[in-house]
């Protein structure tokens, strides 16, 4: 196992270095983001993730449910926090989350 991370240690220098002369290809960190994943087995058994944007202005929402036996069907949101705020008005208008 030290061999190896050795190995991978000498080739990631080896890779900065070449990245240098053309920082064109050298990788970039973008920001670290949160993300949270939850499940219910309800009437429907579905997963959900929940990763907020870098620049904290939004969310990608992704939903995994199961169809029937064995079948899974996916579904994905992208919602800027200005669209949320409106989502859940309207869901406040139907008394989503109570009195």
């Amino acid at each position: 196992m030290k061999k190896l991370l050795s190995k991978i240690g000498r080739f990631l220098i080896k890779q900065n270095e070449e990245a240098i002369e053309g920082e064109y290809y050298m990788p970039k960190l973008f920001g670290e983001g949160k993300t949270v994943e939850y499940e219910i087995d309800g009437m429907k058994k579905s997963f959900c993730k929940l990763t907020e944007w870098v620049n904290g202005e939004g969310y990608d929402v992704s939903f995994e449910s199961e169809v029937s036996k064995g079948k899974w069907e996916s579904k994905r949101i992208e919602l800027h926090t200005d669209e949320l705020e409106t989502f859940f008005a309207c869901l406040n208008h139907f008394k989503y989350f109570g009195k």
